[in-house]
C-alpha cells in the first residue's frame, strides 16, 4: 500500500463503523474543505431559522440531500469539530446516519461527489500523528484497542494510548540528553580528560537508563502473548473428546460432537480468553492410521497444524489403555510447549499418570471431563502457568512492550549505550562518545515517531482499517 504524500490539502472521507445491520453508522470527513462539503449535502429541518454557521462540537439535526435529484437520503445528526480541537487536528465532520448497508454507502458517495476523496486505511490517525495530536506509539495503540481480544490486552492498549510508554521513553531520552550535554562540553578540549566526578555521574546516569531499558525488554514476552495470543492445537486420536473440550472452553456448541470416531475432518478455530491470554484454538482431526481417503487428508492437515502451533493441548482417553496412536502423540510432544489433559474422568479410569509420564516426563498432566466440564478451571490455570513460565506477570497498572519494533529499537539503544560505557571507561575522545549517545537517542525516538521514515509510517498505518 502506498500512502499519498502528507501533509496535503485533500479532504478525506470514510465510513468509520462496520457495514451491516445496526442502529447507527458514522461517516467521518477530515480536511480544510470538510465543513464546506458538509454544507453542500446537509439540509436543516423545515422551519429552521437563521444562517447555518456551525458551532464546534455541537450536534445538528437534518437531512443529507442528493444534489443531483434534490432528494433526501436519510435523516441524520451532524457534528463539526473545528481545527485544532479534533482527532486529526484538522476540521472534522461526522455524520451519524442510520445503520445498514445502503444509507451509509449512498451518503459516502454523495460526499465524494461533493469534493472529498476516499480515505486510505489509517489515514485519519496518520493525520493525527503528523499534526502532533498523538505520537507513533499512541497511534499503534489505537489499532491494539480495536483488535484487543481480552480485557488485559485492552487495558495495556489504553495505557499506551494515554502515553505511558511514550512518557517513559521521553524521560529516558531526557536523561541521555543531559549526559550528551556533558560530553559535548568536552569536545573543544579533546586533549584533556573528562573530570573524574563528571565521568562517574555520566556512568551512573547511563547505567540507570540501561537498567530501565532492560526492564522494558523483559516485559515483551508477556506483552506479546496478551496482544497476539497463542496459536493452540487440540491434539488427540479420534473420539478422545477434542471437540467437547473446544465447546467447553468457548462455552458454546461450536464443534459437532458424536460418539463416532472421525467426525472432525475440517478445522474449527475459535479464540478464548484464558485469564487474559487470547488462546487461538484449533480443533484438529483425530490422529490415527486410516484407509478413509477424506479422513487421511484431515490427518495430514492436522500434522501441519501441529507443526504451526505454538502450544499444544494433548488429550488422552483415561478410560481405556494407551495404544500406539496415544504413544506416538505423547512422544511427539517432546521439545514442544504443551500440556496433557487426561480426559473422561467421569467414568472409571484405566490410564495412570505414571504411565503417561514415561513418555512425556516434563509436561503437566491435568485430569478433566470434557463432557461434564470437570477440571476445566484447573486446566486453565495450568495453561496460563505453562505459557507464562519464566515470564514475569504484570498487574495491568504499568505499561509493557507488545510491539516487536519497540523491542528491537530498545535493543539497538541498549547496544549503543553499552558501547558508550566501554568507550568512557577506555577514555575515548568525546566525539566518539557523542556518536553512541546520539544513536541510542535516535533509536528510542523511533518508538514515538520523533525519528521516522516513510517506510516505517507505511508499515505502521497499513495495519489500520479504513475510517480509523
Amino acid at each position: 500500500m502506498q500512502y499519498i504524500a502528507l501533509p496535503n490539502d485533500d479532504t478525506i472521507a470514510a465510513i468509520a463503523t462496520p457495514l451491516g445491520q445496526g442502529g447507527i453508522a458514522i461517516i467521518r470527513v477530515s480536511g480544510k474543505e470538510s465543513i464546506d462539503i458538509f454544507r453542500k449535502v446537509f439540509k436543516r429541518p423545515e422551519g429552521s431559522r437563521g444562517v447555518l454557521d456551525f458551532e464546534s462540537h455541537r450536534l445538528y439535526k437534518g437531512q443529507v440531500i442528493d444534489s443531483s435529484s434534490d432528494k433526501s437520503i436519510d435523516n441524520v445528526l451532524g457534528v463539526v469539530m473545528k481545527s485544532p480541537h479534533s482527532y486529526t487536528g484538522e476540521d472534522v465532520v461526522e455524520i451519524h446516519c442510520h445503520g445498514g448497508h445502503l444509507a451509509p454507502k449512498k451518503i459516502i458517495g454523495i460526499l465524494f461527489e461533493a469534493g472529498a476523496r476516499p480515505a486510505q486505511p489509517g489515514e485519519f490517525t496518520l493525520r493525527a500523528f503528523l499534526n502532533g495530536k498523538i505520537d507513533l506509539a499512541q497511534a499503534e495503540a489505537v489499532v491494539d484497542i480495536v483488535n484487543a481480544q481480552t480485557e488485559e490486552g485492552l487495558k495495556q492498549a489504553e495505557l499506551q494510548l494515554e502515553g505511558l510508554l511514550s512518557k517513559k521513553i521521553n524521560d529516558l531520552k531526557e536523561t541521555l540528553l543531559d549526559v550528551l550535554a556533558e560530553v559535548e562540553a568536552n569536545v573543544d578540549f579533546p586533549e584533556e580528560d573528562i573530570d573524574p566526578l563528571v565521568k562517574d555521574q555520566m556512568l551512573v546516569r547511563t547505567e540507570g537508563v540501561l537498567n530501565e531499558l532492560k526492564k522494558l525488554i523483559e516485559t515483551y514476552g508477556h506483552g506479546r502473548i496478551i496482544k497476539n495470543g497463542i496459536y493452540t492445537a487440540i491434539l488427540g486420536k479420534p473420539n478422545v473428546g477434542k471437540s467437547s473440550l473446544l465447546n467447553q472452553l468457548v462455552m458454546k456448541d461450536r464443534a459437532i460432537v458424536t460418539p463416532y470416531p472421525g467426525t472432525t475432518r475440517d478445522f474449527i478455530e475459535e479464540t478464548v480468553d484464558i485469564k487474559g491470554i487470547p488462546l487461538r484454538l484449533v480443533d484438529t482431526a483425530g490422529l490415527r492410521s486410516t484407509t478413509d481417503e477424506i479422513e487421511s487428508i484431515g490427518v495430514e492437515l492436522t500434522k501441519k497444524k501441529i507443526y504451526e502451533a505454538e502450544f499444544i493441548i494433548a488429550l488422552i482417553d483415561g478410560s481405556i489403555g494407551l495404544d500406539e496412536d496415544d504413544i506416538s502423540i505423547l512422544k511427539n510432544l517432546r521439545d514442544r510447549i504443551a500440556i496433557i489433559a487426561l480426559n473422561k474422568i467421569d467414568i472409571p479410569q484405566v490410564v495412570k499418570e505414571e504411565t503417561v509420564r514415561e513418555f512425556s516426563p516434563d509436561l503437566k498432566i491435568i485430569k478433566i471431563s470434557a463432557k461434564q466440564g470437570t477440571g476445566l478451571e484447573e486446566l486453565k490455570i495450568a495453561i496460563y502457568d505453562t505459557l507464562l513460565d519464566n515470564e514475569k506477570v504484570y498487574d495491568g497498572t504499568e505499561v509493557i512492550l507488545s510491539e516487536l519494533r519497540h523491542k528491537v529499537a530498545i535493543q539497538r539503544a541498549e547496544k549503543s549505550l553499552n558501547s558508550f560505557l566501554e568507550s568512557v571507561k577506555r577514555g575515548d575522545s568525546p566525539e566518539f562518545l557523542a556518536v553512541d549517545l546520539r544513536y541510542a537517542m535516535d533509536s528510542l525516538g523511533e518508538i514515538t515517531g520523533e525519528i521516522t521514515t516513510e517506510d516505517l509510517l507505511e508499515k505502521v498505518f497499513s495495519k489500520f482499517c479504513i475510517g480509523k
